[in-house]
Protein backbone atom coordinates (compact mmCIF):
# COMPACT_ATOMS: atom_id res chain seq x y z
CA UNK A 1 0.00 0.00 0.00
CA UNK A 2 1.33 3.04 -0.75
CA UNK A 3 2.14 5.97 1.64
CA UNK A 4 -0.26 8.55 0.85
CA UNK A 5 1.61 11.64 2.53
CA UNK A 6 4.98 12.46 0.42
CA UNK A 7 7.95 12.89 2.88
CA UNK A 8 10.09 15.74 1.70
CA UNK A 9 13.71 15.60 2.23
CA UNK A 10 13.84 19.31 4.32
CA UNK A 11 10.98 18.07 6.86
CA UNK A 12 12.19 19.12 10.41
CA UNK A 13 13.80 17.46 12.31
CA UNK A 14 15.22 15.89 9.36
CA UNK A 15 17.76 17.54 8.19
CA UNK A 16 18.92 18.39 4.32
CA UNK A 17 21.21 15.78 2.86
CA UNK A 18 23.62 16.49 0.26
CA UNK A 19 24.03 14.31 -3.28
CA UNK A 20 27.60 13.22 -2.15
CA UNK A 21 29.23 12.13 0.63
CA UNK A 22 32.64 11.59 2.35
CA UNK A 23 34.10 8.69 2.35
CA UNK A 24 35.03 6.93 5.69
CA UNK A 25 38.27 8.04 6.80
CA UNK A 26 41.21 6.50 7.89
CA UNK A 27 41.24 6.92 11.93
CA UNK A 28 44.51 7.75 13.92
CA UNK A 29 45.11 5.45 16.39
CA UNK A 30 48.73 5.17 16.76
CA UNK A 31 50.52 5.72 19.56
CA UNK A 32 53.32 8.55 19.25
CA UNK A 33 56.35 7.02 21.41
CA UNK A 34 59.77 9.12 22.11
CA UNK A 35 62.29 7.59 20.60
CA UNK A 36 63.31 5.44 23.76
CA UNK A 37 60.29 4.22 23.61
CA UNK A 38 60.37 3.15 19.96
CA UNK A 39 63.51 1.13 20.53
CA UNK A 40 62.41 -0.73 23.79
CA UNK A 41 59.50 -1.90 21.56
CA UNK A 42 61.10 -3.12 18.61
CA UNK A 43 63.61 -5.30 21.02
CA UNK A 44 60.96 -6.42 23.03
CA UNK A 45 58.61 -7.23 19.21
CA UNK A 46 61.75 -7.68 17.25
CA UNK A 47 60.29 -11.63 15.67
CA UNK A 48 56.90 -9.10 14.87
CA UNK A 49 59.04 -6.41 13.34
CA UNK A 50 60.88 -8.39 11.22
CA UNK A 51 58.15 -10.18 9.67
CA UNK A 52 56.22 -7.23 9.17
CA UNK A 53 58.93 -5.64 7.50
CA UNK A 54 59.89 -8.64 5.25
CA UNK A 55 55.57 -8.44 4.54
CA UNK A 56 55.39 -5.07 3.83
CA UNK A 57 58.57 -5.42 0.99
CA UNK A 58 56.78 -8.48 -0.45
CA UNK A 59 53.83 -6.62 -0.99
CA UNK A 60 54.89 -3.67 -2.01
CA UNK A 61 53.38 -1.98 -4.91
CA UNK A 62 50.96 -5.10 -4.84
CA UNK A 63 47.07 -4.44 -4.77
CA UNK A 64 43.63 -6.35 -4.39
CA UNK A 65 41.78 -3.74 -5.58
CA UNK A 66 43.25 -2.39 -8.90
CA UNK A 67 40.98 0.70 -9.77
CA UNK A 68 42.72 3.56 -8.25
CA UNK A 69 39.38 5.53 -7.28
CA UNK A 70 37.83 2.38 -5.39
CA UNK A 71 41.04 0.99 -4.10
CA UNK A 72 41.19 4.58 -1.99
CA UNK A 73 36.84 3.81 -1.52
CA UNK A 74 37.67 1.20 0.28
CA UNK A 75 40.56 1.78 2.08
CA UNK A 76 38.96 2.19 5.44
CA UNK A 77 38.52 -0.48 7.90
CA UNK A 78 35.38 -2.55 8.49
CA UNK A 79 35.45 -0.27 11.83
CA UNK A 80 35.89 2.60 10.36
CA UNK A 81 33.11 2.31 7.74
CA UNK A 82 30.90 1.33 10.93
CA UNK A 83 31.77 4.86 12.28
CA UNK A 84 31.00 6.64 9.50
CA UNK A 85 28.04 4.75 8.52
CA UNK A 86 26.25 6.13 12.25
CA UNK A 87 28.11 9.86 12.37
CA UNK A 88 28.06 11.07 8.70
CA UNK A 89 24.68 12.33 8.76
CA UNK A 90 24.21 13.73 5.35
CA UNK A 91 24.95 10.09 4.65
CA UNK A 92 22.39 8.56 7.52
CA UNK A 93 19.80 11.11 6.68
CA UNK A 94 19.54 9.92 3.01
CA UNK A 95 18.41 6.18 3.65
CA UNK A 96 15.01 5.50 3.31
CA UNK A 97 12.21 3.20 2.51
CA UNK A 98 9.64 3.88 0.27
CA UNK A 99 10.23 7.93 0.66
CA UNK A 100 9.99 7.57 4.46
CA UNK A 101 13.59 7.90 6.33
CA UNK A 102 14.55 4.36 8.07
CA UNK A 103 17.91 4.88 10.18
CA UNK A 104 19.04 0.98 9.72
CA UNK A 105 22.06 -0.54 8.33
CA UNK A 106 21.40 -2.30 5.62
CA UNK A 107 22.55 -5.56 6.24
CA UNK A 108 20.50 -5.86 9.32
CA UNK A 109 17.54 -5.16 6.94
CA UNK A 110 17.62 -7.85 4.84
CA UNK A 111 18.53 -10.43 8.11
CA UNK A 112 14.91 -9.39 9.04
CA UNK A 113 13.34 -10.01 6.08
CA UNK A 114 14.86 -13.36 6.46
CA UNK A 115 14.09 -14.16 10.04
CA UNK A 116 10.54 -12.98 8.90
CA UNK A 117 9.93 -15.12 6.13
CA UNK A 118 11.31 -18.11 8.35
CA UNK A 119 9.62 -17.42 11.45
CA UNK A 120 6.35 -16.22 10.00
CA UNK A 121 5.29 -14.14 13.23
CA UNK A 122 1.62 -12.89 13.96
CA UNK A 123 3.02 -9.92 15.69
CA UNK A 124 5.99 -7.74 15.37
CA UNK A 125 6.80 -5.28 18.36
CA UNK A 126 8.68 -2.79 17.45
CA UNK A 127 10.14 -0.42 19.93
CA UNK A 128 10.91 2.86 18.61
CA UNK A 129 9.68 3.87 15.49
CA UNK A 130 10.60 7.45 14.61
CA UNK A 131 9.04 8.76 11.34
CA UNK A 132 8.33 4.99 10.80
CA UNK A 133 10.31 3.73 7.64
CA UNK A 134 11.41 0.25 9.34
CA UNK A 135 7.40 0.06 10.47
CA UNK A 136 6.61 -0.19 7.01
CA UNK A 137 9.48 -2.31 5.84
CA UNK A 138 8.62 -4.90 8.21
CA UNK A 139 4.43 -4.37 7.80
CA UNK A 140 5.04 -4.76 4.05
CA UNK A 141 7.19 -8.17 4.22
CA UNK A 142 4.47 -9.64 6.20
CA UNK A 143 2.35 -8.42 3.94
CA UNK A 144 4.07 -10.54 1.36
CA UNK A 145 3.95 -14.12 3.28
CA UNK A 146 0.60 -13.07 3.90
CA UNK A 147 0.75 -13.36 7.68
CA UNK A 148 1.02 -10.96 10.68
CA UNK A 149 0.98 -7.36 11.92
CA UNK A 150 3.42 -4.89 13.28
CA UNK A 151 2.68 -2.95 16.64
CA UNK A 152 5.27 0.37 17.02
CA UNK A 153 5.38 1.72 20.55
CA UNK A 154 7.24 5.09 20.98
CA UNK A 155 7.00 8.15 23.32
CA UNK A 156 5.73 10.18 20.31
CA UNK A 157 4.37 9.66 17.08
CA UNK A 158 4.37 12.97 15.98
CA UNK A 159 6.69 12.33 12.95
CA UNK A 160 5.40 9.18 11.82
CA UNK A 161 4.29 9.22 8.30
CA UNK A 162 3.99 5.29 7.55
CA UNK A 163 0.73 4.12 6.68
CA UNK A 164 -0.51 0.15 6.41
CA UNK A 165 -3.26 -1.65 7.14
CA UNK A 166 -1.01 -4.11 8.71
CA UNK A 167 0.28 -1.62 11.54
CA UNK A 168 -1.08 -0.39 14.85
CA UNK A 169 0.22 2.14 16.93
CA UNK A 170 0.38 2.96 21.00
CA UNK A 171 2.18 5.97 22.00
CA UNK A 172 3.43 6.09 25.43
CA UNK A 173 6.53 4.51 27.05
CA UNK A 174 7.03 0.88 26.72
CA UNK A 175 7.89 0.24 30.44
CA UNK A 176 4.50 2.24 31.65
CA UNK A 177 2.15 -0.13 32.98
CA UNK A 178 -0.72 0.79 30.83
CA UNK A 179 0.92 -0.24 27.70
CA UNK A 180 2.22 -3.09 29.06
CA UNK A 181 -0.97 -4.02 29.95
CA UNK A 182 -2.58 -3.11 26.27
CA UNK A 183 0.52 -5.35 24.38
CA UNK A 184 -0.19 -8.26 26.91
CA UNK A 185 -4.16 -8.46 25.65
CA UNK A 186 -2.79 -8.11 21.78
CA UNK A 187 -0.05 -10.59 21.88
CA UNK A 188 -2.19 -13.45 23.44
CA UNK A 189 -2.62 -16.45 21.55
CA UNK A 190 -0.10 -14.85 19.06
CA UNK A 191 3.75 -15.80 17.80
CA UNK A 192 5.12 -12.49 18.46
CA UNK A 193 9.03 -11.04 17.66
CA UNK A 194 10.11 -8.44 19.66
CA UNK A 195 13.17 -5.20 18.34
CA UNK A 196 14.02 -3.37 20.54
CA UNK A 197 15.01 0.47 19.04
CA UNK A 198 14.17 2.77 22.32
CA UNK A 199 16.35 4.67 24.72
CA UNK A 200 19.64 3.07 24.47
CA UNK A 201 20.87 4.12 27.47
CA UNK A 202 22.08 0.80 29.50
CA UNK A 203 19.17 1.02 32.39
CA UNK A 204 16.86 1.21 29.53
CA UNK A 205 17.78 -1.44 27.24
CA UNK A 206 17.84 -3.45 30.54
CA UNK A 207 14.95 -2.70 31.81
CA UNK A 208 12.66 -3.22 28.45
CA UNK A 209 14.47 -6.97 27.45
CA UNK A 210 13.16 -7.72 30.47
CA UNK A 211 9.87 -6.58 30.41
CA UNK A 212 9.41 -7.65 26.73
CA UNK A 213 11.69 -11.05 26.51
CA UNK A 214 8.64 -13.07 28.01
CA UNK A 215 6.15 -11.66 24.90
CA UNK A 216 8.62 -13.40 22.79
CA UNK A 217 7.37 -16.81 21.55
CA UNK A 218 9.33 -20.04 21.07
CA UNK A 219 11.83 -20.08 17.89
CA UNK A 220 11.01 -16.34 17.73
CA UNK A 221 13.66 -13.44 18.33
CA UNK A 222 13.76 -10.51 20.78
CA UNK A 223 16.48 -8.33 18.53
CA UNK A 224 17.73 -5.67 20.71
CA UNK A 225 19.07 -2.87 18.00
CA UNK A 226 22.57 0.01 17.88
CA UNK A 227 25.19 -1.87 20.53
CA UNK A 228 27.78 -0.94 17.48
CA UNK A 229 28.12 2.21 20.12
CA UNK A 230 29.33 0.06 22.54
CA UNK A 231 31.98 -1.19 20.16
CA UNK A 232 33.48 2.48 19.52
CA UNK A 233 36.73 4.01 20.96
CA UNK A 234 35.53 6.87 23.15
CA UNK A 235 38.92 8.39 22.28
CA UNK A 236 38.51 7.94 18.27
CA UNK A 237 34.58 8.19 17.83
CA UNK A 238 31.91 10.71 19.27
CA UNK A 239 29.60 8.35 19.19
CA UNK A 240 31.54 6.23 21.65
CA UNK A 241 31.13 8.68 24.06
CA UNK A 242 27.44 8.94 23.69
CA UNK A 243 26.48 6.50 26.07
CA UNK A 244 28.68 7.00 29.33
CA UNK A 245 27.13 5.05 31.38
CA UNK A 246 26.64 1.87 28.61
CA UNK A 247 24.03 1.52 25.53
CA UNK A 248 22.50 -1.48 24.71
CA UNK A 249 25.24 -4.00 24.06
CA UNK A 250 26.67 -3.60 27.93
CA UNK A 251 22.93 -4.12 28.88
CA UNK A 252 22.34 -7.20 26.92
CA UNK A 253 25.53 -8.67 27.81
CA UNK A 254 24.40 -8.44 31.72
CA UNK A 255 21.01 -9.41 31.27
CA UNK A 256 21.87 -12.61 28.63
CA UNK A 257 23.34 -14.21 31.84
CA UNK A 258 20.35 -14.19 33.11
CA UNK A 259 17.98 -15.09 30.07
CA UNK A 260 20.90 -17.79 28.63
CA UNK A 261 18.37 -20.88 29.72
CA UNK A 262 15.70 -19.32 27.74
CA UNK A 263 17.62 -17.54 24.82
CA UNK A 264 20.33 -18.44 22.30
CA UNK A 265 22.38 -15.53 20.85
CA UNK A 266 22.16 -16.31 16.94
CA UNK A 267 25.20 -15.51 15.41
CA UNK A 268 24.52 -16.66 12.18
CA UNK A 269 22.09 -13.44 11.60
CA UNK A 270 25.82 -11.30 11.53
CA UNK A 271 27.60 -13.67 8.74
CA UNK A 272 27.69 -10.39 6.69
CA UNK A 273 30.38 -9.11 9.13
CA UNK A 274 29.12 -5.15 9.29
CA UNK A 275 25.76 -4.75 12.08
CA UNK A 276 24.51 -2.15 14.35
CA UNK A 277 23.29 -5.32 15.99
CA UNK A 278 26.36 -6.77 17.86
CA UNK A 279 25.12 -10.43 20.00
CA UNK A 280 21.20 -8.68 18.96
CA UNK A 281 20.03 -11.42 18.07
CA UNK A 282 18.33 -13.59 20.27
CA UNK A 283 15.90 -16.51 19.14
CA UNK A 284 14.20 -17.81 22.04
CA UNK A 285 14.95 -21.54 22.75
CA UNK A 286 11.79 -24.18 22.09
CA UNK A 287 12.47 -25.80 25.35
CA UNK A 288 14.04 -24.55 28.60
Amino acid sequence: MPVSTPFHKDNKPRGKWPLKFELPRKVDTSIHYRLWRKLRAIFKHRKLFWSAGWTAIASRKEYLITDPEYRNRFKSSLGEYLNWYLTDKGFLHSIDWMGIPTRKMVTDIWVYHEIIFETKPDLIIEIGSFYGGSTLFLAQMQGIIGNGEVLSIDTSHDYFIAEHPRIQKITGDCSDPKVLDSVRRLVENKKVMVIHDGDHTAAAVERDIQLYADFVSPSLYLIIEDGAVDLLSPKHSKLGNAYPKGGPLSASTRVYEIMKDSFDIDMRRERFIITTNPRGYWRRKTTT
